[in-house]
């Protein structure tokens, strides 16, 4: 699919690099505001973020599950939930948000 290839590539030239397990990837970080933690977090997980919280978009390609770990400038994540964006049957992206 040319949009998967498109997107892969747009993370590879403009993401930065976070390591998940033993792994390096990459992924664009984007500061998780509230509209955003309210279209995936319900009212209990809201009262548990502790800020800054982050939504990170990655490759289809990244096994990412909830309650990984992922390090980013010297800073630990916690995966609260993950989401794949699809086009069809095509995973595109995976969403992860980050507290």
């Amino acid at each position: 699919m040319r949009l998967l290839e498109r997107v892969k590539r747009k993370i590879a030239t403009y993401g930065e690099r976070f390591v998940l397990g033993s792994n390096t990837y990459y992924g664009v970080f984007a500061p998780l505001n509230s509209g955003t933690m309210r279209t995936y977090l319900d009212d209990v997980e809201l009262m548990g973020v502790a800020r800054p919280a982050l939504m990170l978009v990655t490759g289809p390609e990244v096994p990412i599950a909830l309650n990984d770990r992922i390090t980013r400038d010297g800073r630990t994540y916690t995966v609260l939930k993950t989401s794949n964006n699809r086009i069809g049957e095509t995973i595109v992206v995976k969403i992860a948000i980050l507290a």
